[in-house]
């Protein structure tokens, strides 16, 4: 419905004003200015809206906490399948007098003698997608080469490697932790004594000194299941000098000792996940095609929303092409989630932030990063949205992508809805690619104040 109203002191017109309710186009309705120009003030939450769900290029699954690996069937989104690739690297420690990140060179003795390679993956947090009692073959192999430290991989990039597996081993929850679940345990995986004397090779060099020099000079893995998993899972990523935290180790004991002495690279520089979707036999299974959406229409009003796939919705505002001349005072997008959609075993999506989209349909960014709609330029985060369980709502300000289009004259290319990670400060948020946090969305509306010239 259509409410009007002019902001005055006399309170016997505002009342009057709350008699002059209506339903009609927004264009013919509103009064005039104290000054005497034709300036209107409406609110408006009939405004027509498009809701689509939206393939997104872009979808930054570099640098996360996770390594995902395996595959998972979800009878909304589709089966979902993650490869992880990961580069090590030397490990850092932060000096608590200075709080900056000191390397620790990798160095071997002079009398040292070599004795295995061990890539360690733990799951700290017991995530499991899908088929909670796991029974997947890992299988590991060599990138053919060294993954950037700097590059923001994206979600569905893929990487050469050497056709020889280095390791595979079939694990079972059992691998993961013990009955009583108290305890957790590293999943060891030996890797060929060649590639261990290549990596002993290197202590001492230039190359054992500088993170981005070692990974240069030493490639990654590329960690993945055998086809037919039906779980996916999630290895902790981290600095081995703040806790326990997947790595590799290298074993080694000097010349007349039995004491094993050992370096621990940690996987926190090159790494990302490569994340798949089949959404046949799905309500998406037409979405195959970046940069393409499926109107809500086609899925009985609903958007789907899922981090580290791209899957995102997508909003544009054809009703403005009604109002003359408007200049936004406040734009608040409105929407509800599908509480049937929820599921226990995959976490929900609880926050949402807005990334523009450029004229091609692609994902806008700036500078490596998403091009995050805020009230600032080339903002770094984004607006933040967070879902309320007790109205069952999600409340997001779109006012400066309203105003923006229509004082620059631009195109309404559309907003995507990403799911999100709240920022420090707590208002804004940043796109969120390190799990499978997904939410059904619903019910769009836009709550607008605005006047006419």
């Amino acid at each position: 419905m259509l409410y009007k109203f002019k902001i005055m002191r006399n309170s016997v017109i505002v009342l009057i004003s709350a008699f002059l309710l209506s339903c009609e186009d927004p264009t013919n309705i509103g009064f005039p200015s104290e000054n005497g120009d034709q300036g209107q003030t409406f609110f408006t939450d009939t405004l027509s809206l498009n809701s689509s769900t939206y393939l997104m290029d872009t979808a930054i699954t570099s640098n996360q906490a996770g390594a995902l690996v395996g595959s998972f069937y979800d009878p909304l989104f589709g089966t979902v399948t993650s490869v992880s690739y990961l580069q090590p690297t030397l490990k850092e420690a932060t000096n608590p007098a200075t709080f900056t990140q000191v390397t620790s060179p990798f160095t071997m003795g002079a009398t040292a003698v070599y004795d295995s390679l061990i890539l360690r993956l733990i799951n700290k947090d017991l995530v499991l997608y899908g088929d909670t009692l796991p029974n997947l073959t890992i299988q590991i192999h060599r990138l053919s080469q060294p993954l950037s430290s700097t590059k923001g991989y994206n979600y569905n990039e893929e990487q050469s490697y050497d056709a020889t597996p280095l390791a595979s081993m079939k694990i079972t929850i059992n691998d993961f932790t013990n009955a009583t679940k108290d305890s957790l345990f590293y999943i060891r995986f030996k890797l060929p004594e060649a590639l261990g004397k290549e990596l002993a090779a290197l202590a001492n060099t230039e190359s054992a000194k500088v993170r981005e020099d070692f990974s240069k000079a030493f490639r990654g893995f590329r960690i993945s299941a055998l086809s037919g998993a039906k779980t996916l899972t999630a290895f902790n990523l981290g600095s081995v000098s703040g806790g326990d935290f997947s790595n590799l180790t290298i074993y080694y004991h000097n010349q007349g000792s039995t004491e094993v002495d050992g370096y621990q690279f940690e996987f926190t520089a090159g790494r990302y996940n490569k994340i798949s979707t089949d959404r046949a036999a799905t309500a998406l299974a037409s979405l195959t095609k970046t940069t393409t959406c499926l109107n809500s229409s086609k899925t009985d009003g609903k958007v789907y929303v899922q981090a580290g796939n791209g899957t995102a919705a997508k909003i544009t505002f054809p009703g403005l092409a009604k109002l003359k001349n408007p200049q936004i005072g406040r734009a608040e997008l409105v929407f509800s989630a599908d509480r049937d959609a929820f599921s226990a075993n995959i976490p929900r999506a609880p926050f949402i932030t807005l990334v523009e989209i450029n004229d091609n349909q692609t994902i806008k960014r700036v500078k490596g990063d998403y091009g995050y709609i805020n009230y600032v330029m080339n903002a770094t985060s984004g607006i933040l949205s967070t879902y309320v369980d007790s109205t069952n709502q999600f409340k997001v300000d779109v006012t400066p992508y309203l105003q923006h289009i229509i004082s620059q004259n631009r195109a309404d290319n559309g907003i995507a809805l990403v799911a999100a990670i709240p920022a420090s400060n707590g208002l804004s948020g940043y796109a969120f690619n390190a799990g499978l946090n997904r939410i059904v969305l619903q019910n769009f509306k836009l709550n607008l104040y605005y006047t006419e010239k």
